[in-house]
């Protein structure tokens, strides 16, 4: 079994070995540097193959392959701007070069400049027009945009240059999920599914689809479909028990809710949804029990908060809501609508502290 577990990086410590030897041999041999370099990066040896392409760099300065290589180890190791200079020399060298378009495209995206990474996705479509994966993220840059349209027309682009890749499915489909248009987006997903029978995740927005369709039985079947793939996924479960809350199936959602915490204990959001459901059914200290638990994963959850105070007002304890209510007027200090139920909820208690001290001074 050590054996076996082992034989991949024995095999990448192999052509590590072949290429220095290559190099010793010739040192002006410019495969077995980019092998080497490569194979470093791949083996998680990042700053060994900086120092590889740079030597190959200092051999070869106008080496492109280098310079984008370099900028994508930079980029790996934490230094963006680095790995946009990289980039940059690479196009100063070759401006017709479609790579480096689309390397400085996608840092560009990641950092969230969002229209200096349109602009290299473009002109890498111009040099390259078949490039799909420009489109692709040109797609996912306007979708974080939320120019949906846009969006769209890159990933039907990205479809038509390449469909057999289900990815493309996906993409369009998450689309039409954030357009509301939940048939368009089932059959996007479908056809991922299609492409690829273990893509559980496509399974789940099916699901989700589905139930926004008010669709309950078919949703469930394609959450149960989902876990059958994925058993342990903390997701599916909290999104079937939602489905299965909205449907009316109360006990049913609880337990998968309780399956989901049970699997990523940590998740403050699925406590706030589980302790929603114990306010409607009535059992107050549960529900409290639940969004404090919220609070202590995640200190900055407004939700909690606000709910934990309601439910206190529920329990007659007006004094202690108060201090969550504070809290997330805190935490959110803009939100009007908290502000209110804080100032309501502390108006209320003073009034009611008022008759009190009237009454025993009758």
């Amino acid at each position: 079994m050590e054996k076996s577990v082992g034989q991949p990086n024995l095999e990448l410590n192999k052509v590590i070995e072949d290429s220095r030897r290559k190099i010793r041999e010739n040192s002006h041999d410019i495969d077995a540097y980019i092998v080497l370099g490569t194979t470093l990066a791949i083996s998680g040896r990042l700053e060994d193959a900086l120092k590889t392409y740079k030597e190959l760099l200092n051999l070869d300065p106008g080496n492109i392959q280098a310079l984008i290589n370099i900028g994508s180890t930079q980029f790996l190791v934490g230094n963006a701007d680095e790995a946009i200079d990289s980039y940059r020399k690479a196009i100063k060298l070759n401006p017709k070069n479609a790579s480096a378009y689309m390397n400085l495209a996608n840092i560009y995206a990641e950092t969230g400049k969002y229209d200096e990474a349109i602009e290299c996705y473009e002109k890498s479509i111009a040099i390259d027009p078949d490039n799909v994966d420009a489109y692709s993220g040109l797609g996912l840059t306007f979708q974080d945009l939320r120019k949906y349209d846009e969006a769209l027309k890159n990933y039907y682009f990205a479809l038509k240059l390449d469909p057999e890749n289900y990815e493309h499915y996906v993409n369009l489909a998450s689309i039409y999920m954030q357009k509301t248009q939940f048939k368009e987006a089932i059959d996007f997903y479908k056809k991922a599914v299609e492409f690829n029978n273990n893509d559980y995740k496509s399974l789940i927005c099916i699901g989700n689809a589905l139930s926004e369709l008010k669709k309950y039985e078919e949703s469930f079947d394609n959450y149960q479909k989902a876990l059958s793939i994925k058993p342990n996924y903390a997701k599916a479960h909290l999104c079937y028990g939602i489905s299965l809350s909205e449907s009316g199936n109360i006990d049913e959602a609880i337990r998968e809710y309780r399956k989901a915490i049970e699997l990523d204990p940590k998740d403050s959001k699925i406590y706030v949804i589980l302790a929603n459901i114990m306010v409607e059914k009535g059992l107050y200290q549960e529900a409290i029990d639940n969004y404090k638990k919220a609070i202590g994963f995640d200190g900055k959850n407004v939700l909690a908060y606000v709910a934990l105070g309601n439910t206190l007002v529920l329990m007659d304890n007006l004094e202690e809501a108060i201090n969550y209510y504070r809290e997330a007027s805190r935490l959110d200090p803009d939100n009007d609508e908290i502000y209110m139920i804080y100032a309501d909820a502390v108006d209320e208690y003073a009034s009611g502290s008022n008759n009190i001290t009237d009454n025993k001074e009758e």
